[in-house]
């Protein structure tokens, strides 16, 4: 037979405070990746550079080749907004959403 622990109030609690679950929302397009993290609430944007790295004097084609296939875009630049700046961007992009949307068609 198996014992069945009863949960009490203290245990729902502290498993409501230790819950490891971390929600990460990420597009991530052609030059650029966003990111939001629902536990820090902090919103990254990441811009990558367009580069294809030139071939060296004393490499061979195959060579260049196979780095060229490894090839990651470097990275431009990178920013992490806090919840009140996430908050305040947010706000900031839906307000031209919405402008652009009752904007009259002449």
């Amino acid at each position: 037979m198996t014992e069945e622990k009863e949960m009490t109030e203290e245990d729902l609690f502290e498993m409501a405070e230790t819950t490891d679950d971390k929600v990460v929302i990420k597009r991530e397009l052609k030059y650029a990746t966003f990111e939001y993290d629902e536990t820090e609430k902090t919103i990254t944007i990441e811009t990558k550079s367009d580069t294809i790295p030139e071939k060296n004097i004393h490499e061979s084609d195959a060579d260049y080749e196979d780095r060229l296939a490894a090839h990651e875009p470097a990275i431009n630049g990178r920013i992490e907004l806090n919840k009140v700046y996430s908050f305040a961007l947010l706000r900031f992009v839906i307000r031209i959403a919405q402008r652009n949307w009752f904007r009259k068609v002449k």
